[in-house]
């Protein structure tokens, strides 16, 4: 997979850098590409995974538009431009507390892989979508939380622009690391073991976003 550059010359027009395929943005719509998984209530195990764009066959239009394990519908093409991530904060009637989504953002670490080759890594609360709500509730044990600020202005662009499509496995995880070292330098997590891996209240959804321009099998 080659990364995209603009054509000299020609408005609109990328170059594959790999290929030398040429792709034209007035043939493409801006939008999303994107999955979810659950993390369910009650202790998180060490080292546990949670895939995402693979297990894709059950779920429903509003938590993932993939049709295929780990791949683009046919024919569809995507210049992916934003990689980011969202915390939701109700899953039908269950609405995770404040402490549930902080324990997710701060303890998840994120991979995305094309062709198991890796695109974009880091702490959840790194990658920004730029989506969510905002505002002030005065719910008990609720509260507006989310991953950076929900403006998609707001949200870092990559570097380089990646193309994908059907022909490319797409693959990514939230793992949990269980950090042992901080027995070593405190008391606190020495004596308590368990904490070091998060407990949650209630089951959390989280949605990982491929953004940019797509292209679709119907598309004109």
């Amino acid at each position: 997979m080659g990364t995209l550059r603009p054509l000299k010359g020609q408005p609109g027009k990328f170059i594959d850098t790999v290929t030398g395929a040429v792709y034209d943005i007035s043939e493409m719509r801006e939008g999303d590409k994107y999955d979810t998984i659950v993390i369910d209530d009650g202790a998180v195990a060490a080292g546990a995974e949670y895939y995402l764009f693979r297990d894709v066959q059950r779920k429903r239009l509003v938590d993932t538009n993939f049709t295929q394990q780990s791949r683009l519908s046919a024919g569809e093409q995507v210049i992916v431009n934003r990689i980011g991530a969202q915390i939701a904060l109700a899953g039908g009637n269950v609405l995770p507390w404040p402490r549930d989504i902080k324990k997710v953002a701060e303890n998840a670490f994120l991979r995305i892989e094309v062709n198991q080759l890796l695109q974009a890594e880091g702490k959840l609360v790194t990658f920004n979508s730029g989506y969510g709500l905002s505002g002030m509730t005065q719910e008990t044990d609720q509260g507006i939380l989310g991953i950076g600020v929900p403006s998609t202005a707001a949200a870092a662009k990559l570097l380089r622009t990646q193309l994908l499509t059907d022909k490319h496995e797409v693959l990514g995880y939230l793992r949990f690391y269980d950090r042992n070292w901080l027995a070593t330098y405190s008391t606190y997590y020495d004596e308590n073991e368990a904490d070091r891996m998060p407990t949650l209240e209630n089951p959390v959804l989280v949605t990982c976003y491929l953004h940019g321009l797509i292209k679709s099998a119907v598309s004109k």
